[in-house]
C-alpha cells in the first residue's frame, strides 16, 4: 500500500509529469492532491500515457500493485523503448509464466526490482527530505488506531476501508 507515496515524491523531486493508475476513485483523487498531474482507472492508462508522451511511452513506470500477474505486463506496455520498469509489487508466485518477455526484450526495457530498503541508507535520506521540507507527508497518514485494535487496522488497510491511505498503529 505504498502506491500513493511515489506520486508526491516524484512530483516534488524530479518528474516532469506524474500519471497515477488506480482502480479506486478516492485514491485517484488523493493522488491528484499529492502531486499527480493525471489520475486514471486502469482501462484509461494507455491513453493517458500516450497523451502525455505523444505516444512514445513513459520513461519510468513504477509497478506498485503486486499479487497480480498482469500488472507487470501492463507496466511493460506503458514503458517507452529503453524505458525503465521498477517492480515494487510483491509477487505471489515464484514463476510468472505470463511475463511478456518478447515485449520486454524488443522494447529494451530496464527492469528493476525493489523490495527491501537499506535502513542505513534509505531511512536517513527520507528523514532528511522530510526535515528539510523537500518532502511533505501531509495527507498521507490518514488513520491512527490503538494496538488493541490491530486486527481491525489490518483489515481496514487491506480492504481500503474508510478512505485509508496509510494507517499507524499506536503503542499506547
Amino acid at each position: 500500500q505504498n502506491g500513493l507515496l511515489p506520486p508526491r515524491l516524484m512530483a516534488q523531486l524530479c518528474a516532469r509529469e506524474v500519471i497515477v493508475v488506480d482502480p479506486l476513485d478516492y485514491r485517484r483523487k488523493i493522488a491528484l492532491q499529492m502531486g499527480a498531474g493525471v489520475a486514471v482507472p486502469p482501462e484509461a492508462a494507455q491513453a493517458a500515457v500516450d497523451a502525455a508522451t505523444g505516444g512514445r511511452g513513459a520513461d519510468v513506470v513504477l509497478e506498485m500493485v503486486g499479487h497480480n500477474k498482469s500488472t507487470i505486463n501492463d507496466a511493460l506496455q506503458l514503458a517507452a523503448c529503453a524505458g525503465t520498469v521498477a517492480a515494487f509489487g510483491v509477487p505471489d508466485d515464484r514463476i510468472y509464466d505470463t511475463f511478456e518477455f518478447s515485449l520486454f526484450f524488443r522494447k529494451n526495457i530496464t527492469l528493476v526490482a525493489s523490495v527491501i530498503p537499506d535502513p542505513g541508507v534509505d531511512f536517513p535520506d527520507a528523514v532528511r527530505l522530510i526535515e528539510s521540507g523537500r518532502f511533505s507527508t501531509d495527507g498521507y497518514l490518514t488513520h491512527t488506531m490503538p494496538l488493541s485494535e490491530v486486527q481491525r487496522a489490518f483489515e481496514m488497510a487491506a480492504d481500503y476501508k474508510d478512505g485509508v491511505v496509510k494507517l499507524v498503529v499506536a503503542f499506547d
